[in-house]
Parts: structure tokens; sequence; C-alpha cells
């Protein structure tokens, strides 16, 4: 996810209730700074590297990380990227099912 959409998604956070984030079984204070670390890393020099299958999923309504997706399959030598239709950020929870068939076709 581009550094702008972080630091965006930060603020949003500082906005949000304590209670949405005790739900996740984090504190606030906690989940803000893990994300705050995560915005200075950088692996994408490290990826082609991989040397194993790799399937990259992204849902359909997942607009915000689709191209860092896209970019991440392509650094990576024997990646796949896939979409599952119908789903948003959280495909396992938005369409368990498709994603089950999906990842039954890539380890067969």
């Amino acid at each position: 996810m581009p550094r702008r959409l972080l630091k965006l998604q930060n603020v949003l956070f500082h906005l949000m209730p304590d209670s949405e984030f005790s739900k996740m079984g984090f504190q606030k204070s906690d989940f803000i700074s893990l994300c705050k670390s995560m915005m200075d890393l950088d692996f994408s020099h490290q990826l082609r590297d991989i040397r194993c299958k790799v399937l990259v999923v992204c849902g359909e309504k997942d607009r915000v990380n689709r191209s860092a997706s896209l970019q991440l399959a392509e650094l990576i030598p024997d990646a796949e990227f896939i979409t599952i239709l119908g789903a948003g950020h959280e495909v396992n929870i938005d369409c368990p099912s498709k994603l089950g068939e999906k990842l039954d076709s890539f380890f067969e």
C-alpha cells in the first residue's frame, strides 16, 4: 500500500473508538503503533529471491490494495494473481467458498 494511504489510514484509526480495536483483540495505541511501524518496511528488493509457487489474492472490491497486489505478483518469479469476485479486503470472510475453490485448484 502506498505510504500516503497508510498515513491516511492511521489518521482514520485515531478517529475510531477504542471499542473497534478491542473487538479485534488490540489496544488502540498498540494497533496504531504497529501500523505506523509498517510504513517504512520495504522488502521489494528481496521478492525476486522467493523460489516457491505463490498465489496473490485480492478481492474484487479491494480497490486500495489491487495495484500493490498486482505489483507483488509481478515481482515474485512464480506468482499468480487472482481476483475473488464479490469480495472486499477480507476475502476469507467475504467469500470463503470461492477462496477455498481457488486454493484447491492452485495447490492441485
